[in-house]
């Protein structure tokens, strides 16, 4: 009897985790920035490999070969910042 009460509350603690992260992915989804159009991106002679974003999101820097991409460090995720944040790239068939 016990055992499956633990089950159920686990199973139960589980599916509202998934609906809170499900939540909160909608919510970054709306998500290509370009640096420069106005919103909050990194400067663009920034060096470092991370930056924050002013609402706490963070950033890894990425990209091909001459191109300056900043991805989402997904667990740092808050409503209002982008998946991604482009600051410079020359190739025009992914963005």
């Amino acid at each position: 009897m016990f055992k499956s009460i633990v089950l159920g509350a686990t199973a139960l603690c589980a599916s509202f985790a998934s609906t809170a992260q499900a939540d909160l992915s909608s919510d970054v989804a709306a998500s290509l920035h370009l640096a420069g159009n106005g919103n909050a991106a990194p400067a663009l002679n920034h060096q470092g490999q991370w930056w924050t974003h002013p609402k706490g999101c963070e950033y890894s820097r990425a990209g091909r070969g001459g191109e300056v991409v900043w991805y989402l460090i997904i667990n740092t995720a808050r409503p209002g910042c982008p998946a991604y944040i482009v600051s410079y790239s020359p190739y025009n068939d992914v963005y």
